[in-house]
């Protein structure tokens, strides 16, 4: 019986390391981008996937979804606007993912948003006295989602900081002994009036 139940309790604590790993590794995915540790961002990002995912998102994110249209029916032309609107905006899309999505380029990226919150909104002193546990609960609260899709592949649904339209969905795959991050996507979604 004891056998069994030493048995047991090592399966149930190997699955809850398991379950937890990619969890542990996108929070340190984002601590690593707040700090700058290069080396751990490169490792852990599988790039020119979610530079691709992040691209398409973006560009839809910025022109807003595309439209539907009923079988056998033509799309509407665009206008010359929304011509003009969605030439600029995939370009400034793909300067931006080329200049950010990189091991250098997120710290940097991070690093404008902090010199923001101390230079203009004065938030800044506050976040970096909080202790780590502080930082983690509120990571947390802002996971609306995280599933496996199988046991290779982990979803991660998370609402921005600033704007709880915005989020952030984040697929990880289990490469040899440890989760990396394969694809990144931005989306609105609707929240309910006040």
């Amino acid at each position: 019986m004891r056998k069994y139940l030493i048995s047991l309790a090592g399966a149930l604590v190997l699955a809850t390391g398991y379950v937890a790993y990619p969890l542990i590794t996108v929070w340190h995915i984002r601590e690593a981008v707040r700090t700058g540790n290069t080396a751990y961002i490169d490792a852990k990002i599988e790039w020119p996937t979610v530079r691709e995912t992040l691209r398409s998102s973006l560009t839809e994110y910025a022109l807003g979804p595309t439209p539907v249209v009923a079988s056998g029916a033509h799309p509407p032309k665009p206008g010359l606007w929304q011509r003009i609107k969605a030439g600029i905006s995939r370009r400034a899309v793909d300067n931006i993912v080329e200049s950010y999505v990189t091991p250098e380029g997120l710290p940097r990226l991070f690093g404008a948003r902090e010199f923001h919150r101390e230079n203009i909104s004065g938030e800044a002193a506050a976040l970096r006295a909080q202790p780590w546990h502080e930082r983690a609960r509120g990571f947390w609260s802002r996971v609306k989602r995280a599933e496996f899709h199988s046991p290779t592949t982990f979803e991660i649904e998370m609402a921005d900081k600033n704007d709880p339209a915005r989020h952030y969905v984040g697929l990880l795959r289990l490469r040899g002994l440890e989760w990396k991050l394969a694809e990144l996507r931005v989306r609105s979604v609707q929240t309910a009036p006040a």
